[in-house]
């Protein structure tokens, strides 16, 4: 084939690919090849449309002859990057896209691809500035603004990333993608209406927009509308049956609708998130094998709460015989040993020789827990005999009923959608100031981290008892409350101390409260805890007048 007739036919290649008629290009690229097998141009837009079709091997392979007979082609280390990050081998893929960039900076398209290739990672940060870097080339580029407002939202810069997104809108005012990214901001800072209202928009210009229906699935169910967000986490997996985040959150109505056996099997697909920790093991995880004469690891995968929500089924693992390990994080260490049926506990991340492991939050699924088999005995931690002693000591001279308190949670810098929700569940010490003319109880402070400090200043006529600045782990809290009569906390760690050692705990729980509560006021899961429900998303007042009069009435009897 000749040098112009190889144009004339490249050319109509490329039309073919532009209008969508995707096989009819691939035998034309595939023609030209036959004639001219290194015609780089060739190679290129036939390794662009293999990943497209789904056959990013195949384009790796072909892009591999491209860049072996021109390295320095910008656009095949392009295309290789869009071929890697489809097979989810994103960390090579944004090699492949600087390597196209080194080659050529001033193309826009390696920029947008690497800051999304980076969003992938989650290192929003860098991605910001690959988008930044496309919008000074082309500031006419919706897609640009569009990744830099996502980004943006992540690293917390929430008004900055609204207005890139009104950007990509104010360019492409069907951009479907820009209304699904507003919603997700509107969803984190707890406006659910607005988000709901623009995943709806999302939608409607795109049925099928890749997460759409996970994400008004999650506007819905932080709404409290269950029922309609399970209906769209539905569709969601129906085109798409890999979507990692709509599994997750139909575990969540599942579980907390009370629909256990099929919730337990959906939360397994936590384990595709990031941060579940990689046990670097070749011994099997634990499927139901008989456990008589073996070792089992236990491990701790979540938070502080969760370890010591599920700990009770070492307990069931050990009635079957086996001698079981429980691996847990270092502020539960000294406590842990208390569980019934611990042989052995060991700081998460410490070698360990086992028969078998398995994550905590996956034991409910192995031992087939359904709501009326939930194992939930008054108390299965247990108290240092002599921390205790100290303790009671110290309280002996307090009159009247003692309160533990425990307003805030703990925000973790690193994890921004944890710190989201904790806005959510945290409150103010000066909102207790409800309680402050409830004659016959002592408060006393059970608060770490940066809220604790507000003890130093309590609202009017509130006296607040802290010792915490001398507590450094789980055991010592467990001392000083066993010595409560009665612990009041928003949903943190504390909530599940206090419910596994059997004492009294009344809960303040946000609207969108978590799946295990389940839509109860009372607990399957601790028979002494109470729970007292935001009834309209972000009040806390109906809750705190009810508690304050459920405190009042138990101190006076």
């Amino acid at each position: 084939m000749a040098a112009v007739s190889i144009m004339v036919a490249f050319d109509a290649a490329i039309r073919s690919h532009r209008a969508g008629q995707l096989a009819k290009a691939e035998r034309q690229y595939r023609t030209i090849l036959k004639s001219k097998p290194h015609h780089v141009e060739t190679l290129v837009m036939l390794g662009q449309l293999l990943t497209e079709t789904g056959r990013a091997e195949a384009a790796l392979e072909t892009l591999g002859v491209a860049l072996t007979v021109d390295p320095a082609r910008a656009e095949a280390h392009g295309a290789q990057g869009a071929a890697l990050r489809r097979l989810g081998r994103r960390d090579e893929a944004a090699s492949s896209y600087r390597r196209a960039l080194a080659l050529k900076p001033d193309a826009v398209e390696p920029h947008v691809n690497l800051g999304n290739t980076l969003l992938d990672l989650g290192r929003w940060g860098d991605a910001a500035e690959s988008f930044h870097a496309a919008i000074a080339l082309v500031p006419s580029l919706p897609e640009a603004h569009l990744g830099f407002g996502r980004a943006l939202h992540q690293i917390g810069r929430t008004d900055a990333a609204i207005e890139a997104l009104r950007l990509a809108i104010g360019l492409r005012p069907d951009y479907a993608a820009a209304y699904d990214a507003m919603g997700e901001i509107a969803c984190d800072l707890g406006r659910w209406g607005e988000s709901i209202a623009f995943h709806a928009e999302a939608l409607r210009l795109d049925p099928k927009g890749p997460g759409f229906h996970t994400h008004f699935g999650i506007a819905l169910y932080n709404s409290g509308e269950l029922q309609a967000a399970e209906g769209s986490f539905r569709v969601a997996l129906s085109l798409n049956p890999d979507d990692v985040i709509a599994h997750f959150n139909l575990a969540a109505v599942l579980l907390r609708t009370g629909r256990l056996a099929e919730g337990w099997a959906e939360y397994e697909w936590r384990r595709r998130l990031f941060g579940f920790p990689d046990l670097n093991t070749t011994r099997p995880e634990w499927h139901g094998e008989p456990l008589d004469g073996k070792t089992l690891l236990l491990y701790g995968e979540q938070g502080l709460g969760d370890t010591l929500h599920f700990a009770r089924y070492a307990h069931l693992a050990a009635a079957q015989g086996a001698r079981v390990v429980l691996a847990v994080q270092r502020p539960l260490l000294r406590l842990m040993r208390s569980v019934p049926g611990v042989a052995e506990v060991v700081p998460m991340g410490e070698a360990v020789t086992a028969d078998y492991h398995l994550p905590l939050l996956s034991a409910p699924l192995r031992f087939g827990t359904e709501i009326a088999t939930i194992p939930a005995p008054i108390s299965y931690l247990g108290v240092d005999p002599e921390a205790a002693r100290s303790w009671g000591e110290r309280l002996a001279g307090i009159k009247g009923l003692k309160v533990g308190l425990v307003w805030a949670g703990d925000p973790r810098p690193d994890d921004r959608a944890a710190n989201r929700v904790d806005r959510r569940r945290s409150l103010s010490l000066a909102q207790f100031g409800v309680l402050a003319d409830i004659p016959g109880i002592t408060l006393i402070s059970l608060q770490k981290g940066a809220p604790a400090a507000q003890a130093k200043a309590p609202p009017d006529g509130l006296s607040v008892f802290d010792w915490m600045d001398e507590i450094d782990d789980f055991a010592e809290t467990a001392a000083l409350v066993s010595h409560l009569d009665l612990v009041i906390s928003v949903d943190t760690s504390v909530v599940h101390l206090v419910g596994a050692m059997g004492k009294p705990v009344w809960i303040l729980s946000r609207f969108d409260g978590c799946w295990r509560w389940l839509d109860r006021d009372d607990s399957p899961w601790y028979p002494t805890a109470r729970l007292f429900r935001q009834t309209v998303p972000g009040d806390w007042s109906g809750p705190l007048a009810a508690l304050a009069a459920a405190l009042r009435e138990t101190a006076q009897g």
